[in-house]
């Protein structure tokens, strides 16, 4: 499957444990681009068919597919 690109949302009681989130999602196959610890979000990209397990990462509130808008 084709690469997605996604911004996950980390659930409030765990973001003050970011680093063990965002190597859960490591393992499960997310390529980190950014760790925005502030507000609890990771970004990066994953392989189509691992997409559906990042959503199942102990800590992990929401995984969204990251949209591109183009103005020409």
């Amino acid at each position: 499957m084709a690469e997605e690109q996604v911004v996950i949302s980390v659930a409030d009681d765990q973001v003050g444990d970011m680093a063990t989130v965002v190597d859960a999602l490591r393992r499960a196959g997310l390529r980190v681009a950014e760790v925005l610890d502030s507000v609890g979000v990771v970004t990066g990209t994953v392989d189509g068919d691992a997409l559906d397990s990042l959503s199942t990462v102990p800590g992990v509130a929401e995984v969204e597919r990251s949209r591109e808008f183009h103005l020409d």
